[in-house]
This record gives structure tokens, C-alpha cells and sequence, in this order.
């Protein structure tokens, strides 16, 4: 199988100001909570959704997320696009994991995405993990 990278945004943004926001990258964040990546990731042992896939590469394993290279591109569009939806007015959290099809984060951790270099983050990012950015 493989893995797959989703995410989510939780808060009270503006509809119109996160689809601005989100319609200026290639990767996609969806409006949700935590709870909503967790029942994806486990709903995508029996068939795959895309509802929080944060890509629509047919996977992710070779993707830079994780491969400890923070200036990789699509490192710094995934950084990009999280710092401008945590700027919206009223986010709250940027969920976001890699995990492998069919099985279910083994850790969660919160950082607050103030005091977290992204780049770096993102490119030492741990598989199997569901990290919650607090905006």
C-alpha cells in the first residue's frame, strides 16, 4: 500500500476567504476538525477518500514531506499554504499527518505554529503521526 498525507483547518474561518486562499496552491487543506482526519485516515483501509488528502498523487511515499530537505518546493508551498489559512481570522488548528493506508496514527502531537520553523517541520515530519499546529 502506501502512505498518504492529509490535513485539516479547524476554526471559524470565512468560507470566501479560505477558498481565496486555498485556490492560490496546488496542494489543498480542507475545512475540518482533527476528529475528521482521524476518520478519514481509518476509513481509507476499506477504500480510499480524498476528503483531507492533501494531494492527489496516486500516494505520497516518495514525497519530500519527511525527507529532511526544507527547501524542497513542495516543502515551501506546503509551508506557505499552512501559515496563510492559520492567519485567517478565527483558525484555530492545522491538523496534518502521513499515514500509511489502512492504519491509524500511533502518536499525536501538539506545537504551536508560532514557535515552529514549517520548513524544517514539514521536512522532519514522522509517518503515522498526526501533528495539530495551534494557530
Amino acid at each position: 500500500m502506501c502512505y498518504f498525507l492529509y490535513g485539516s483547518l479547524y476554526g471559524d474561518v470565512s468560507e470566501s476567504e479560505y477558498i481565496d486562499v486555498k485556490n492560490k496552491y496546488g496542494l489543498k487543506i480542507s475545512l475540518g476538525t482533527k476528529h475528521d482526519v482521524k476518520n478519514t485516515v481509518k476509513a481509507a483501509a476499506e477504500f480510499v477518500r480524498d476528503d483531507y488528502r492533501v494531494t492527489d498523487w496516486v500516494c505520497v511515499c516518495d514525497s519530500p514531506v519527511g525527507k529532511h530537505d526544507p527547501t524542497d518546493p513542495m516543502i515551501i508551498e506546503l509551508s506557505n499554504l499552512i501559515t496563510e489559512l492559520s492567519a485567517l481570522p478565527g483558525a484555530k488548528q492545522t491538523n496534518i499527518c502521513k499515514t500509511w493506508t489502512g492504519k491509524q496514527n500511533k502518536k499525536e502531537v501538539k506545537l504551536k505554529l508560532s514557535d515552529t520553523d514549517l520548513p524544517t517541520f514539514l521536512a522532519d515530519f514522522k509517518e503515522n503521526t498526526l501533528y495539530s499546529l495551534e494557530c
